[in-house]
C-alpha cells in the first residue's frame, strides 16, 4: 500500500491539493528484476552490430525499450499477486529469441557479403573497376567540373587486368587477397629469375591500401604467410612514426606494403617508398565497416585516397611510373 502525505502549499484555494512524498513511495512488495544473464559472445555481437539494445549492470543485463516494459509489468503483477505473469514471461522470452535469431542472421549476411564482394572485386574487368572508381571520385568531388574529375581519374592503362584463375569460393574473406598477392609475387619472381639482384630497398611489388590502421593490421596478418623474398611493411600511423618508417624502408627489401592512403602518400612524396612499372596497388574496396561503408564510400577514407595519392605531385610519382591499380 502506498503512503500519502498531505502537504499544504498555499492559501484556502489550494488547501485540498495533495502531493506524494518521494521518500514514502518505495514499496517492498515490488521485487527488482535484474534481467537475463548474458554471455560474452552476445554482448560482443551487439557491439559489432552497432545496436544499443542492451545495458550492462554488473554481471547482468536488462532488455531495453519494449522488453523493459514487459519486465515492469511482470514485477508489478508478481508484487500484486495478479494473473498473467506466465504469459508475460513467455512473451519476453519469445522476443529475446527473435532478437538473437536476427543477430545471428545479420552476422551470416555480413560474412556472405564480404565473401561475394571480395570475389567480384578481384575479378573485375578494367571497365568495371574504372566505373566504380569514377563514381567514388564524383562523390568525393561533387562540385568538380568534368575536366577536374579527369585530372583525378585513373587512366584505363593504369588499371590492373583481372587474374586468369577462377574466383575462389570460400567463407574466408582474405583468401582472394592471399591468392591474388601470391600470384602477383610469383609472376614477378618468374620475370626476374636469372637477372641478378631483386628490387631496391623500399620498392614493394604490392602495395595494399586500407581505410584504417586496425584494418591494415588485419591485412598484414592475412598476407604474412605469402611466399616472398622481402618483408611485409606496415605503413600506417598506428604506433609507427613517419621518420621510423622512412629509415626502415631505406634499409629493408620489401615485397608487400600495407598502409593507409595518407601515410603511403607521405612516404612516396619523400621518395622513401619507391614506385616502378611493376608496382601493383590493391585497394581494399570490399571491406565493410560497422555502417557498411568501404574505402571508396566512407567520406573520410575516400577523401584521403583521392586527395592524397591521385592528385599532383604524388599522382605523377605513382601513375607516371606505370604503376597499376586493382582492388580486392
Amino acid at each position: 500500500m502506498v503512503a500519502v502525505k498531505v502537504v499544504k502549499t498555499g492559501g484556502d484555494d489550494l488547501e485540498d491539493n495533495l502531493e506524494l512524498d518521494p521518500n514514502l513511495l518505495a514499496s517492498s512488495d515490488i521485487d527488482d528484476d535484474d534481467g537475463e544473464e548474458y554471455d560474452d559472445e552476445g554482448l560482443l555481437d551487439d557491439e559489432e552490430d552497432g545496436g544499443g539494445g542492451d545495458v550492462v549492470v554488473g554481471n547482468k543485463r536488462k532488455i531495453r525499450d519494449d522488453e523493459e516494459g514487459l519486465e515492469e509489468s511482470v514485477d508489478r503483477e508478481e508484487g500484486e499477486g495478479g494473473e498473467g505473469v506466465d504469459d508475460l514471461k513467455v512473451e519476453r522470452k519469445r522476443r529475446k529469441k527473435e532478437k538473437e535469431k536476427k543477430r545471428k542472421l545479420d552476422k551470416s549476411e555480413r560474412a556472405e557479403r564480404a565473401r561475394t564482394s571480395d570475389k567480384s572485386f578481384v575479378h573485375l574487368t578494367t571497365d568495371e573497376l574504372a566505373a566504380i572508381l569514377l563514381n567514388s571520385i564524383r562523390e568525393t568531388f561533387p562540385s568538380a567540373t568534368p575536366m577536374e574529375i579527369e585530372d583525378v581519374r585513373i587512366p584505363q592503362t593504369n588499371l590492373a587486368e583481372p587474374p586468369n584463375y577462377s574466383p575462389i569460393d570460400t567463407s574466408d574473406s582474405f583468401a582472394p587477397l592471399f591468392k591474388r598477392v601470391e600470384t602477383l609475387l610469383g609472376s614477378s619472381s618468374s620475370k626476374k629469375k636469372g637477372k641478378g639482384s631483386g628490387a631496391a630497398n623500399g620498392t614493394p611489388r604490392v602495395i595494399i591500401l586500407s581505410m584504417s590502421g586496425q584494418r591494415c593490421a588485419d591485412v598484414v596478418r592475412a598476407v604474412r604467410d605469402v611466399k616472398r623474398t622481402g618483408q611485409v611493411a606496415k605503413l600506417f600511423a598506428k604506433h609507427f612514426k613517419l621518420a621510423d618508417q622512412v629509415t626502415y624502408l631505406s634499409k629493408t627489401n620489401v615485397s608487400i606494403a600495407v598502409g593507409t592512403p595518407a601515410r603511403v602518400a607521405k612516404l612516396v612524396e619523400q621518395d622513401a617508398l619507391k614506385i616502378t612499372q611493376d608496382t601493383i596497388i590493391l585497394l581494399d574496396a570490399s571491406f565493410l565497416d560497422s555502417k557498411k561503408r568501404t574505402l571508396l564510400t566512407l567520406p573520410e577514407s575516400r577523401t584521403e585516397l583521392w586527395k592524397s595519392l591521385f592528385v599532383l605531385p604524388i599522382r605523377s610519382k605513382i601513375l607516371g611510373q606505370g604503376a597499376k591499380v586493382g582492388a580486392f
